[in-house]
């Protein structure tokens, strides 16, 4: 059985990392830039996205660049607007993380 202790375990300096996040309500898609797109810039940004025990977005980080920074900022708009669940395990929110890949490609 967990504690109320064991939960704050997660709000250390690396909560939980987790491979599939829950939304509250689907994610936005990003805006693809009309520049990159005119260019033909394609790329894939990874954003790893810190969660309190409540769902609230704490953190986010950019762990891997799409190569061009007006797709991992077009990446970073959308994610500060999805609204995530919170986490529970046995009963009790906890802190987690997440990493999310944004692709960009061109049809």
């Amino acid at each position: 059985m967990m504690t109320k202790q064991d939960a704050k375990k997660g709000v250390s300096e690396q909560p939980i990392l987790i491979d599939q996040p829950d939304f509250i309500s689907p994610p936005t898609k990003p805006r693809y830039p009309r520049l990159a797109q005119r260019k033909g810039i394609e790329g894939t940004a990874t954003y790893e996205i810190w969660l309190d025990e409540t769902g609230q977005q704490i953190k986010r980080t950019l762990v891997s660049s799409s190569g061009a920074n007006m797709l991992d900022a077009a990446a970073l708009d959308a994610i500060k607007k999805w609204k995530f669940t919170p986490r529970k395990v046995n009963g009790i929110s906890m802190a987690h993380r997440v990493q999310i890949p944004i692709r960009f490609k061109l049809d």
